[in-house]
């Protein structure tokens, strides 16, 4: 099974370093992940009255038996009618779990690669691929490079990203960094799986074009194909080609031109080599 890593023209740089690119969590520029000003839900739920009873109870229980003694419960439930609004304010509040986020901390330790089930996704090669002038490194995500549970004596995490329009709540059963493996729903046509590692098992980072990339250096193995973009220039075609086909490490790796399709919308990928 193949799983496809888009690349600007920085494409020739990572095969020449021998290494894949993460980046930090904050870099991925997800509110969602940062959990930016929220704004709450429309409408006032309605509180039962077993559940302002039983809150009620809880706080009369709470009381210390200095003054749970002057009182009945009953008394203690007229006394608070006065404030019942802002009681039942209280209520619905702690009823609605907050979404999970990450703190800054949290993502400035974590550093994520994100990878795509298609290699010939147009919106894709658009977007993370310079507008088809890059380049899709089709990579074997079988290898346990990926699967395993530890990458140089630190946990790793590696699944498909999940799609729904409900975001993940603070709740037990919810992994802590779940915000990084879920996205809304308008992008599941994307169909990411993303890896998380922390900063500092990277073996070396960078400042590239603008931002701290993470390298990893990566088996020969894992590499099954190299794709070059639809409009990638002649000269970035050149010394790819070039590389591949001079360098040990990929001479045994084929690569592939994007062609257009006559008639749909759709990339064909045709042997360069």
């Amino acid at each position: 099974m193949s799983l496809f890593l888009y690349c600007k023209g920085s494409g020739l740089t990572w095969l020449r370093e021998g290494r894949l690119p993460f980046v930090d969590a904050d870099t991925l520029i997800d509110p969602f992940v940062a959990n930016a000003p929220m704004k709450q839900p429309d409408g006032v739920a309605a509180v039962s009255e077993e559940e302002y009873r039983a809150e009620l109870k809880s706080q009369y229980q709470a009381l210390p038996d200095a003054l749970s003694s002057l009182m009945t419960f009953e008394y203690f439930i007229e006394q608070a009618a006065q404030k019942r609004a802002s009681i039942e304010a209280q209520i619905r509040q702690r009823s609605i779990p907050d979404a999970i986020s990450l703190s800054a901390k949290q993502r400035k330790s974590l550093t994520v690669l994100g990878l795509y089930e298609r290699g010939d996704n147009t919106m894709l090669w658009q977007y993370h691929a310079d507008n088809h002038r890059g380049m899709v490194m089709e990579l074997d995500q079988t290898h346990e490079f990926f699967t395993h549970k530890q990458y140089r004596g630190d946990p790793q995490l590696f699944i498909p990203v999940k799609y729904t329009q409900e975001r993940p709540l603070k709740l037990k059963e919810t992994h802590p960094f779940s915000p990084l493996f879920t996205r809304g729903e308008h992008y599941q046509s994307e169909r990411e799986w993303r890896i998380i590692r922390p900063v500092s098992v990277a073996d070396k980072s960078m400042d590239f074009e603008g931002q701290k990339v993470y390298l990893h250096r990566m088996p020969t193995a894992i590499i099954k194909s190299v794709t070059l973009g639809a409009l990638m220039s002649g000269v970035l075609k050149k010394s790819i080609l070039n590389l591949m086909k001079s360098d040990l490490r990929y001479r045994h790796i084929p690569v592939f031109g994007s062609y257009l399709d006559a008639s749909q919308y759709q990339i064909h990928r045709i042997q360069e080599n």
